[in-house]
């Protein structure tokens, strides 16, 4: 810091001066205030301020500024100061977000990992669970669909440790359990993840599975910033299609029914005619005969647009402090417009965000803060009326699944005196997708959602130092209507050539109708409200903190009868001269799906930390060894969820009846009965987690290298799982009971490096590394089922299924011992299964372990940024490794029911080629039609897919423009940047689909080209 400036000898004087960073340019906005008063002025767009003190020989300034470290600087006479703010290098992550509260780093023992905001907008996804991929340690992403407004992720902290449900975290948004991935990427201010007991045992029955925190940006006391951001995107799919063209499909039709003895479908002078129609030197009647459809080019673009705009406020006074935004997001699909809705609704599916938040903290007086959060969403989704969902889509089950070779995508005909379109099919495939589109019908949906919190902060000092109360209620509003207007279509194939241009020429399938209008809408109620007291105090060395919570959850959907959790909440914290740290945690929880007086449960963590680095006889390594801390934690907590096909199942404790009609009959007249439908569990509880965690903390070289490393290991207990031992004749299904047991264990990886060569240079390099794997020890298997088939022993979702062992030859077919399939018929090329049980049979019982689950063990990612002037660039890969995945049969098999074939078929087992030939480059078995491939086509080893894969998940090219251009434009800050994410991937597939998706009958996960600026006032 440079102070310069002459005496005067007067008492109050005017002080003037100018706040720079240590790059030279002045600070917009930083407070400058006379200490031990309420005198203060804010800085001006050049940095200068004017204040006028007290006493200039006494008066001391504060300087300070979000980011930078606090000035306390001696007037002593002067007038004119030239202060130099260092920057903060540790800025947020001094202070951690943590359950019902928040902790400096230094004093944390739990496994919590926050990111920012900076790091997440360093993405262009619009949806912060795709945002997020890569980026905190231990948190695995799966995103399966990139439909507009149905792209959300799946997300498991640490693996996954339960097959009661998916594993999904518990999530709350500014302390409230929310939907969090369609909110505004701007709006975020940080992302905590809690991932040991002691972290989320604060939680209890709902912390099982990890919890993240994510918390809104409030505001600060400094004058108002304005921020817009505009943001132009071109979203293209990872992968593209690879069916073949019509010529290359009827070649290997013919093979495949050769193969199968079936009888020839094509010509000579046929297979000559696809031939020049997959050239393009068909048309007219020709063309119609011998049709080569690219369903993919006819229905869909090669990319689609997307924009989102973004404009905030925040700033404040020592009364009040705000902060608003506003949000539009847009996003198009890929699915070209082909409705022919006189009222132009669309067919191609679009989704449309709309977004305010206004986050306002009111200090009423010097104890009481009031506190008001209100974020609204209105979202609209559009689209054709075939069946579209995250986990299926119609339109591309339609595209992968119709030949292009059958018929071509419509007819014109002569009817009287105009000409009428007829959309082509054939009795197998009567559901043209052009035709769907066009006339098939359309969607319209929206979502409106309300969400409150009402917060009181009252601060007990006169009571006691240190004491304070907090209270507060969150009302939560969702509501979501839906309009459909179906119509049936009718489809026509050629039956007359010769009389092609005639409508009578043509089979007819099905019949046109007008528009049918039906609807679906759903209201979502949620009420929580929480009372927490607090204590922070300071003896000497020794600091102590606690906290008692007491919160309630109400969820109503519709009419149904309302959900609820209560508890009460407890945490202590102790620290001793900074060095030794020792936290306990408990949550008294209970859960309405058990019964009464077994509904609460306690579950207690307690966690130690010691930094190492505060010790005496660490001294002499101060100037190369910053911190080193070195914690520990266990605890239990618990999951009440129990799901079936994806349904939470509830009231286990109760006895269920459902009627059945025609059940018995008096003569000829049937009557309804009822019967039993659920035996109940009186006994039925929440699983228990046992989890521990040993992590060690470490900074190098002031900064250069600051690391986390994690070391865990959980047991649970009394998972719920359906009773497989149920004898048959028991005659009735028994709720599920507490049954399961698994292991969880593994190790996570942080490492960060920062430095600043000079003033204008600086560089950044992140890697995360994080393992978990683990095991199914009980789930109520029969202990006389065969040990190969066991699930116990594995890790859950393990793959099941039939080890293929090559392909059979003609000496396997000689050989009388050769297993015989009860899947069909074998032949020379098909793939030969290891007979598990030794019984002579190729069956479903000599399904075994194959490959990985569908969870990967090991994620990783690599960051690297640098800073040159105003230019900045940063990169981020991201990685995943030991799973495995099995596609969908239209990704997969050659002419499943009837359909197409794609490039990775050409590599099939040639008939036409030797056996040694074929022994050496066959990719692919035997081709066969239809259910003719049953034998190949099992769930086996042969076509389980190895699921790695490298993508460059991120990354930005940014330009800030100099002060001096920006302040003659009137801004403070104007930033320019470029960035994409899912730009590339490195797999182990050949194009097959992308390896993060469950196959090609689903929205096409996307990559994003992003064109973006951001400017400050």
């Amino acid at each position: 810091m440079l102070l310069i400036g002459q005496t005067l000898s007067a008492q109050q004087r005017q002080v003037t001066g100018i706040v720079k960073d240590l790059t030279g340019e002045p600070i917009i906005g930083a407070s400058v205030l006379e200490k031990g008063t309420t005198n203060g002025v804010i800085t001006d767009l050049d940095g200068n301020f004017k204040l006028t003190v007290s006493n200039v020989e006494k008066a001391v300034l504060q300087i300070s500024y979000v980011g930078y470290q606090t000035q306390q600087i001696p007037v002593n006479g002067k007038t004119l100061l030239n202060v130099i703010l260092k920057e903060n290098t540790k800025l947020l992550d001094e202070v951690v977000v943590v359950g019902y509260g928040a902790q400096k780093k230094e004093s944390v023992v739990g496994a919590i990992s926050q990111v920012s905001s900076k790091e997440l907008l360093a993405s262009p996804a619009a949806n912060i669970s795709q945002a997020i991929a890569g980026k905190i340690p231990g948190v695995i992403t799966t995103q399966t669909s990139g439909a507009p407004g149905q792209d959300d992720t799946k997300i498991n902290i640490r693996g996954r440790a339960t097959f009661a449900g998916d594993g999904s975290p518990l999530i709350l948004v500014d302390g409230v359990e929310r939907e969090f991935s369609q909110i505004a990427p701007d709006d975020i201010e940080t992302i905590s993840v809690l991932k040991d007991a002691s972290a989320t045992a604060v939680y209890g029955v709902r912390g099982a599975n990890g919890v993240m925190l994510i918390t809104t940006k409030r505001g600060r006391d400094q004058k108002p910033e304005v921020s817009l951001t505009a943001n132009m995107q071109i979203q293209s799919p990872t992968r593209s299609d690879t069916y073949l063209n019509s010529y290359q499909s009827v070649m290997l039709l013919e093979e495949a029914l050769k193969n199968d003895g079936l009888p020839s479908q094509f010509s000579a002078n046929d297979i000559e005619m696809y031939r020049k129609s997959s050239a393009g030197q068909l048309s007219g009647l020709d063309a119609m005969l011998y049709p080569n459809v690219d369903w993919y080019n006819e229905v869909l673009k090669s990319s689609a647009p997307a924009q989102r705009y973004n404009a905030s406020v925040r700033g404040g006074t020592k009364r009040m402090r705000y902060y608003a935004s506003a949000e539009l997001y847009d996003q198009k699909s890929l699915i070209r417009e082909l409705s022919q809705d006189t009222y132009g609704n669309s067919s191609s599916p679009s989704y449309r965000r709309y977004a305010f938040r206004a986050n306002m903290d009111l200090f009423l007086t010097k104890d009481l803060t009031f506190s008001v959060n209100f974020g609204t969403r209105f979202e609209e989704r559009r689209g054709s009326n075939t069946n579209e969902s995250s986990t299926y889509s119609q339109t591309f089950y339609e595209l992968n699944h119709t030949p292009g070779w059958l018929f071509p995508v419509s007819y014109q005909v002569q009817n009287g005196e105009s000409t009428k379109t007829l959309y082509g099919g054939s009795s197998q495939y009567q559901s043209n997708i052009v035709a769907a589109l066009a006339k098939g019908g359309y969607y319209r949906a929206t979502n409106t959602i309300n969400e409150t919190n009402f917060i009181l902060d009252y601060k007990m000092d006169w009571l006691t130092k240190g004491l304070s109360a907090k209270g507060m209620a969150s009302f939560d509003y969702d509501s979501y209507y839906k309009k459909m207007f179906k119509a049936d279509f009718a489809t026509y194939e050629l039956n007359d050539r010769n009389n092609y241009e005639s409508i009578d020429a043509y089979n007819q399938f099905n019949s046109d109708g007008e528009l049918g209008y039906s609807k679906d809408n759903s209201t979502t109620y949620k009420l929580y409200m929480e009372a927490q007291i607090n204590y922070a105090r300071q003896f000497g060395k020794h600091d102590v903190t606690a906290m008692v919570l007491y919160n309630q959850n109400d969820y109503r959907y519709n009419s149904e009868l309302a959900k609820r959790y209560q508890g009460l909440v407890g945490r202590v914290t102790y620290g001793y001269d900074d060095r030794y740290l020792a936290e306990f945690n408990a949550g008294y929880n209970g859960s309405e799906n058990f019964l009464k007086g077994k509904r609460f449960g306690f579950f207690p963590a307690v966690s130690v930390g010691w930094r190492i680095s505060k010790e005496e006889f660490m001294a002499n390594t101060q100037e190369w060894l910053n911190n080193l801390k070195v914690r520990a934690s266990y605890g239990e907590v618990g999951n009440d969820i129990y799901t079936v096909n994806g349904t939470s199942q509830r009231f286990l404790y109760q006895e269920k009846w459902s009627q059945i009609g025609n059940d018995y009959y008096f003569g000829s007249s049937g009557k309804t009965g009822i019967y039993e439908t659920q035996y109940p569990n009186l006994g039925v509880t929440w699983e228990r987690a046992h989890k521990y965690n040993l992590g060690l903390e470490f900074g190098l070289w002031n900064g250069l290298l600051n690391g986390n490393i994690d070391v865990f290991y959980e047991k649970r207990n009394d998972i719920l799982t359906a009773y497989l031992t149920r004898p048959q004749w028991v005659g009735v299904a028994l709720a599920a009971g507490n049954l399961g047991e698994t292991k969880n264990s593994g190790y996570e990886l942080e490492l960060k490096h920062n430095k600043r060569i000079n003033k204008d240079l600086s560089y950044n390099v992140g890697l995360t590394y994080s393992h978990a794997r683990n095991e199914i020890i009980s789930m109520d298997e029969p202990e006389q089922k065969t040990a190969y088939r066991k699930r116990e022993g594995n890790p859950i979702s393990q793959y099941f299924g039939l080890i293929a062992d090559g392909f059979i030859t003609q000496a396997d077919l000689n050989n009388p011992d050769l297993p015989v399939s009860t899947f069909g018929t074998v032949k020379v090329g098909d793939l030969k299964y290891k007979d598990m049980n030794g019984d002579g049979f190729i069956d479903d019982r000599d399904e075994t372990r194959i490959g990985y689950s569908d969870i990967p063990e090991n994620t990783y990612a690599l960051s690297l940024g640098l800073n040159y002037k105003g230019w900045g660039f940063n990169v981020m890969f991201q990685g995943v490794d030991h799973v495995s995945r099995y596609y969908d049969a239209e990704a997969m098999y050659a002419f499943v029911n009837g359909g197409k074939v794609k490039e990775h078929h050409l590599g099939r087992w040639n008939p036409e080629q030797s056996e040694a030939y074929n022994l050496q480059h066959a990719t692919y078995p035997l081709l066969h039609y239809d259910n003719y491939g049953d034998h190949n086509q099992r769930t086996n080893s042969f076509f389980l897919k190895n699921g790695s894969f490298v993508r460059l998940k991120n990354i930005e090219l940014s330009y800030t423009l100099p002060q001096n251009w920006s302040k003659f434009a009137g801004m403070s800050d104007c930033r320019l940047y470029v960035n994409a994410n899912n730009l590339i991937t490195w797999d182990h597939l050949d194009g097959l689909t992308d390896p993060e998706s469950n196959g090609s009958n689903r929205y096409p996960i996307m990559k994003t080209v992003n064109f973006g600026v951001n400017i400050k006032f």
